[in-house]
């Protein structure tokens, strides 16, 4: 292929696709990330992973399709570059639709959470054996995020049993503190020097990031997506014209 502007359409079509089978591999961790963050503050029950999971399809999907545009375009095959632009269509139709369907699930899913966290929080508060799993569950969560209890460390003791608040929502002993890990919890409980802030919202903001995260990829792979739609078609264009000029000349 001669000229320099249809080359250059080639190599910057190459080069999208690069950026497409990064923003692939970014889409597939996103989402792994907001299954990862349902799946770790949904109270030990799973759920809300579906659109995550269509997601990650989507986004093994676009590096196949990369890939393809790559060759396609190095190849100079107006067949193979019109294939990768349909292919382009139809990721784009399926990730509004992932994105229509998660945008339209999110407050199902919160609501299955919110359920899902103050059922496990009352297991959390059983002294049977069988329920220390969700024990280690609320635990993780209290130290990790800073907090204490669904709404508040009151929580602790407004139903039965009647509890203090767990260790896990005394904030970690200063460096500089050389009092021993149990006086300082004892400490923390008795003086009430835990989090104060309660659980459920915290949990739900993180899981709201995650997915706002995933949803903002998403937007901005469009944008791409239709800017190699247009690159596939001008190239395939242009060499179909360039052909058909040398079968004249």
């Amino acid at each position: 292929m001669e000229g320099c502007g249809m080359n250059c359409i080639k190599y910057l079509l190459v080069v999208f696709n690069g950026i497409f089978l990064i923003f692939g591999i970014v889409i597939i961790a996103a989402a792994c990330v907001d299954m990862g963050m349902i799946k770790g503050f949904s109270g030990m029950e799973a759920s809300g992973h579906e659109t995550d999971a269509v997601l990650i399809a989507i986004g093994v999907l676009i590096i196949v399709v990369a890939a393809f545009g790559c060759f396609g375009a190095w190849k100079e095959s107006p067949k193979l570059l019109y294939i990768f632009a349909g292919c382009l269509i139809i990721i784009i139709l399926l990730e509004l639709s992932v994105g229509i369907a998660a945008a339209a699930l999110r407050p199902q899913i919160e609501g299955t959470m919110k359920t899902q966290l103050r059922a496990s929080f009352i297991k959390n508060k059983s002294t049977r054996e069988e329920d220390s799993s969700y024990r280690e569950f609320w635990d993780r969560i209290q130290s990790t995020l800073e907090c204490c209890g669904v709404t508040g460390p009151d929580n602790y003791a407004n139903s039965e049993p009647r509890l203090n608040p767990s260790f896990s929502c005394c904030p970690p002993a200063q460096g500089s503190d050389s009092t021993s890990p149990e006086i300082y919890r004892s400490d923390c409980i008795s003086s009430q020097k835990y989090y104060t802030e309660g659980c459920e919202d915290k949990v739900l903001t993180t899981v709201h990031s995650a997915g706002m995260t995933v949803i903002v990829c998403g937007i901005l792979f469009c944008f791409l997506e239709v800017a190699g739609i247009i690159l596939a078609l001008w190239l395939a264009h242009a060499i179909k014209t360039q052909g058909k000029s040398r079968e004249t000349a």
